[in-house]
């Protein structure tokens, strides 16, 4: 095996998937950072990718737990098993029984350990190996379905054009605590080691793998006009999200409304929001251009839940805000994600999208998963004096792009 040199530098370009691939084609890992469940950073490389120094190096920096990652259905049609859990992990860490290669002796060198490491990385059968031995398994079930290391360090091998087997550690610092990103992002500029998130493999994800179809399609006849209504099947959150369509939608710019869905506002009329007369507004809009979609995501409380938003009202008729509301029952401010909304603009083939919405997270969340979209035009909700400060609220703490009145009467736009 040829020896690899870790060159010390302060300077980094910013990363992308050719410097990745680039990484590992010369036997170095990445990092790979998770932000919003466990705060902590990995070394991540391709078995096929190993060798002495490469492992050496992340056994020295890494100093957490070694694991090849693998997917959990190969791991089982190959006759490996998951080990006994009590299903208290908050983090659903998969482990299977940990192995070492048959033709090794004790398992635990650095040379036996990639021997293991790139046999796990060929077809390969649990005959092949004793267990328990040196070598965690971790089975990954999809990063759509878990944002978490595992399935990360699959995609991102995937993406890079290598098999879907891993070789991964936690970074622990010189105190060896595992959550100082300043650390890792020290270890990576001082090596040349790209570093990126498990949110950017996920949006890369997203914008190049298909998990959604159309499944339905029927006339939809309302008192705003005629439309189109689409179902689909969806394997990211499995929810009945839908689109209403109006007109002929295969080029140019296409009018969008991404409405998340308000039950209380929508069906039952609330004064509490303005959501019923963006809804109503949108379809009018659609009505009028004779061409455009409202996408309808199940996402009711900005994601929290039906169950969840009533206790939120409740706490809102105790002075707290909409923002503070969530915060306090646990959840995000906003939990809201676009990927889906984005797949479904992928499967009707739109191109250049023309947002309606106030929100600039709205806008932002369909350009991360790679939506073009042109221009935001906004959807004005009246104000008055039942929803004034749920209004206010998105203004100020969601910094949604409604003009308010000041107290001079002026219009004055956040």
């Amino acid at each position: 095996m040829s020896s690899l040199i870790f060159l010390r530098n302060t300077q980094r370009n910013t990363m992308n998937i050719q410097e990745i691939k680039q990484s590992f084609r010369t036997n170095k890992p990445i990092l790979i950072y998770d932000p919003e469940r466990e705060n902590e950073v990995d070394f991540v490389i391709p078995n096929s990718c190993l060798n002495n120094s490469t492992l050496h190096f992340m056994l020295q920096y890494g100093k957490g737990l070694l694991c090849c990652a693998k997917d959990q259905d190969i791991l089982l049609q190959e006759g490996f098993f998951p080990l006994p859990s009590n299903h208290q992990d908050p983090f659903s860490t998969n482990f299977f029984i940990p192995v070492d290669h048959h033709s090794v002796h004790t398992g635990i060198g650095i040379e036996e350990r990639i021997k293991t490491l790139q046999e796990l990385d060929h077809s390969c059968s649990i005959s092949n190996f004793m267990y328990p031995g040196h070598v965690s398994l971790l089975g990954g079930i999809g990063l759509h379905n878990r944002k978490g290391h595992t399935e990360a360090s699959l995609e991102i091998c995937e993406s890079a054009g290598f098999s879907r087997t891993a070789t991964i550690i936690e970074l622990l610092d010189e105190r060896g605590d595992t959550h100082t990103v300043s650390y890792a992002k020290k270890i990576a500029s001082e090596f040349q080691l790209p570093f990126c998130s498990i949110q950017d493999i996920y949006a890369t994800m997203i914008q190049n793998k298909t998990f959604l179809r159309v499944t339905s399609q029927a006339n939809l006849p309302t008192e705003f006009g005629n439309f189109q209504v689409v179902g689909f099947h969806n394997e990211i959150d499995q929810k009945d999200h839908f689109a209403v369509i109006k007109g002929d939608i295969t080029s140019g710019d296409i009018l969008v409304r991404i409405h998340s869905e308000c039950a209380t506002g929508d069906v039952f009329h609330s004064k509490k929001c303005d959501c019923r007369d963006q809804l109503t507004q949108s379809l009018q809009l659609l009505e009028q251009t004779q061409k455009g979609v409202l996408i309808y995501l199940r996402q009711e409380g900005r994601g929290i839940g039906i169950s969840e938003k009533i206790k939120a009202y409740s706490l809102q008729e105790q002075g707290v805000d909409t923002y503070d509301a969530n915060i306090i029952l646990g959840h995000k401010a906003d939990e809201r994600d676009y990927a889906v909304a984005a797949q479904i603009l992928q499967a009707l083939h739109i191109q250049r999208v023309v947002l309606l919405t106030n929100n600039p997270s709205k806008r932002e969340g369909l350009q991360k998963y790679g939506i073009l979209v042109v221009k935001a035009e906004e959807v004005l909700g009246a104000i008055t004096p039942f929803n004034q400060r749920y209004i206010e609220t998105k203004v100020h703490r969601f910094h949604h792009q409604i003009p308010l009145k000041s107290s001079g009467g002026s219009n004055e736009s956040f």
